[in-house]
This record gives structure tokens, C-alpha cells and sequence, in this order.
């Protein structure tokens, strides 16, 4: 099943129990009846205070600068706000809104871009408008299998890769958020035996990317989440595999309110230009205009 349709059971599914739930108790008792109205809206604030708690915690010891309680707050507010467009709106249903744009333009570098855990093709929708709008190239992949291992998305990424190529002559900017890092590594671990093969891309920048996993992911069980916790051995064996110089293609962003990569420094990559962004949350980083920037200029 795709994250497209998990995502519209659960919107849908929460909504419907929260009417029936509100139905049952409407009449005997109204407090109990609006609670379950207001609860689906709930949820995800509840969730993003807990993994802040969490994050915030992990980082005491991290040598990233420490987040303030208003940077925290902030993170917060920003997250529910983007989680909750990207999460009930873009991905279950706009998934197939803005299509990957492939007509040759020979000369114009193109952009692939890939997207993390529990995500689609949809969480760049402002990116794929932009690049359309501008009429560059690029490819939008769609990891599948959604909770399967990380290493079966780099055959996804190749045929990106050389779609992209094929159409502009040039290589292209590889952009992953979150898992889609680790997934790009996984392309250029299967992929990549020399210098010339890794000249095939221009530049890659990795947004929230757990580098060196993530404590979250010990609350998850799907094979990709399980790859992602710290000192996996799929971690060890893809950086044993990666070719010389990958890392010098890389700039990582990372940032001490992210809610799902933490330690901080788990977002970074040695070899690497990593570079710091203070006080956003973790799909938030999608959205902030200096990477949006760096991304752009790398394009020319």
C-alpha cells in the first residue's frame, strides 16, 4: 500500500470515528460528544510536543548550539502548520498534481528530487511548481516499496539520475529529505565505482538526513526504520560501500529543533559540507528559503 493511501485512511478514518464517537455521546453527554470533534485536530500537536521533548532532550549533549524554548516553540507551531497541508492535503491527494517535467532542454541543469520516510512524491509540491514555472527538468521519485529496505530505492534514483541527464546533457542536483539521503547513499553505493560514475551528478544536499541514524527510529518497526537507528549495520555497510569522495559532493543540512533526526549531529556527514540552520523542525526544513537558495544557485 502506498503512503498516499495510508494517508488518506487515516485522515478519513479519523474524522469518521471522531463523528460516529461524537454521535454516540450526543445526547447523554454533549462535553464528551465535542471532545471527540476537536480530537482528530489534536493529535498532531500532542505527537510533534512529544518527539520536541524528546529531540530536545537528546540534544543536551550534542555540540550543536542548544535550542531556546522559543525556537522550540516556534519549531512546533511551524511543523503542525506545514505537517498538517503536507500530511492530510498534498501527499493523499495532490499526489499526482504537478507531473515530472522531462521535455529536453538541453544545457539547463535539471534537479531530482527525493523524499523521506512515510512521505510521496508530493512533499516538494512548491518545488516541482517552481521548477516547472522556471521550465528546468527534474523528477520527483516515488520510494516504493513504501516500508521496504532502503537499499531498493537506489534502482529508483538511477533511472531519475539518467532521465534527467538524458534530457538537459548535464548532470543533475540531487536534493533527498530525510531517508531520501540515505537512499541517494544507497544509489551511489550500488551504483558508483569511480570518480567519472559520481561526475554523473553535479551536487547533492540532503535535508534532516539521519548520516548517522536516529533515536526516533527505535519506536519503529518497518525494515527502512529499523536501517535508520543509530549504528544499524545497514548504516556501517553503506558507509563501508560509499565511493571516494562522496561525502565532498554532500552539503547537509541539519538543525537543533529537529523533531525526528536527533542528536543533531546525526544529520551531518564527515567528508561534508554540513552546515548548521537553527531553530526549524524537521519537514520544515523543506520550506526554508536559505536551503531553497543554496539548492537554486547549485543549479547554475
Amino acid at each position: 500500500m502506498t503512503n498516499a493511501w495510508v494517508q488518506r485512511i487515516i485522515t478519513l478514518g479519523s474524522l469518521l470515528a471522531s463523528w460516529l464517537a461524537a454521535a454516540w455521546f450526543w445526547e447523554a453527554q454533549r462535553a464528551y460528544a465535542l471532545w471527540c470533534l476537536v480530537a482528530p485536530f489534536l493529535i498532531t500537536p500532542v505527537l510533534l510536543a512529544i518527539q520536541c521533548l524528546m529531540a530536545a532532550q537528546a540534544n543536551r549533549a550534542d555540540s550543536a548550539p542548544r535550542a531556546s524554548f522559543s525556537q522550540w516553540l516556534r519549531a512546533l507551531g511551524a511543523e503542525w502548520r506545514i505537517a498538517a497541508l503536507v500530511f492530510t492535503w498534498w501527499q493523499p491527494y495532490r499526489h499526482h498534481a504537478i507531473d515530472d517535467q522531462l521535455a529536453p532542454t538541453p544545457g539547463r541543469r535539471g534537479m531530482v528530487l527525493v523524499h523521506g520516510f512515510f512521505c510521496n512524491r508530493a512533499l516538494w509540491m512548491e518545488w516541482m511548481s517552481r521548477l516547472r514555472d522556471e521550465g528546468r527538468v527534474f523528477v520527483s521519485v516515488d520510494l516504493e516499496p513504501a516500508y521496504g529496505s532502503i537499499s531498493d530505492y537506489a534502482r529508483t534514483i538511477e533511472q531519475a539520475i539518467a532521465q534527467v541527464e538524458k534530457a538537459t546533457g548535464l548532470p543533475p542536483v540531487l536534493v533527498g529529505h530525510s531517508m531520501g539521503g540515505l537512499a541517494i547513499r544507497a544509489w551511489a553505493a550500488q551504483y558508483v565505482r569511480s570518480e567519472e560514475q559520481l561526475a554523473r551528478v553535479h551536487r547533492i544536499f540532503t535535508l534532516g538526513t539521519p548520516h548517522q541514524g536516529t533515536a526516533i527510529a527505535t519506536l519503529m518497526l518497518t525494515e527502512n526504520s529499523l536501517q535508520m537507528r543509530q549504528a544499524s549495520d545497514w548504516l556501517a555497510s553503506n558507509s563501508s560501500r560509499l565511493p571516494d569522495h562522496f561525502a565532498k559532493k554532500c552539503t547537509c543540512f541539519y538543525s537543533n529543533c529537529d523533531n525526528i533526526v536527533f542528536p543533531c549531529h546525526t544529520a551531518t556527514l564527515q567528508g561534508a559540507d554540513n552546515r548548521f540552520i537553527a531553530g526549524r523542525a524537521h519537514v520544515e526544513l523543506v520550506c526554508v528559503d536559505e536551503i531553497k537558495q543554496a539548492c537554486w544557485a547549485a543549479l547554475n
